[in-house]
């Protein structure tokens, strides 16, 4: 067993504990807690891009689990204006998570809003260009607007992220690939050749909503 000692978490800025996860102590942070965060060394770090709202206004990994949650929840009740809103409001505090766009990418696909999904689904493949559930949900959006060669292609890399199918959204990419095969196989037979564009999906099966992802899990509930 190793005797070395882990270095306790660095406070946010001098004055404001934090606990072993780097959580800020709310009833230990001192009376000038405001003085001491919004400095202008760190304003000027905000506007230089070097720190997102999330860290400016010290707001702690959980806390934005917890907002990504009730999202999730909003999303599944169907309540999507209130998603729209929460997950927004997510990509404003940490504009670099992928998965905030990719959420609110199911968001718009959910609501047949085809250029908006796509754009937010780009978004989250420029900052993890392995988000599973990107790559089904823009696939889903190609399928759907009849741009079969493409949404094949997604389909693809979606199943190459995950060969064994682990991932139950690899089922689903396999489900909607099948499903461009045919229109492809359709356009072919009645003479569109090589063509890309396709007539359109209609509502995607199985399923009838997208997936946001799993669900945005942390890595400490992973048993």
């Amino acid at each position: 067993m190793s005797n070395d000692k882990k270095e306790p978490p660095k406070p946010i800025a001098p004055g404001i504990p934090v606990t072993a996860t780097g959580q800020v102590i709310s009833g230990e942070v001192t009376k000038d807690y405001e003085k001491i965060l919004y400095t202008p060394e760190r304003q000027d770090m905000l506007k230089k891009g070097e720190l997102t709202l999330k860290d400016y206004h010290a707001i702690s990994g959980p806390e934005m689990l917890q907002m990504a949650l009730i999202g999730f929840r909003m999303y599944e009740n169907g309540k999507y204006s209130e998603a729209e809103t929460i997950f927004n409001g997510l990509i404003a505090l940490d504009p670099r998570e992928a998965y905030y766009y990719t959420a609110l990418g199911a968001v718009y696909l959910a609501q047949d809003q085809f250029e908006r999904a796509k754009h937010n689904f780009d978004t989250a493949l420029v900052f993890n260009p392995k988000e599973l559930a990107a790559y089904v949900n823009r696939g889903e959006v190609h399928l759907r607007m009849g741009n079969v060669m493409e949404a094949a292609q997604d389909f693809k890399k979606a199943v190459d992220l995950d060969p064994s199918g682990k991932d139950p959204l690899v089922l689903r990419a396999r489900v909607l690939a099948a499903a461009a095969l045919e229109m492809i196989e359709n356009a072919q037979g009645e003479g569109g050749g090589d063509k890309k564009k396709a007539e359109p999906a209609k509502k995607a099966e199985p399923a009838k909503k997208a997936e946001p992802a799993k669900k945005p899990a942390p890595p400490a509930k992973k048993k």
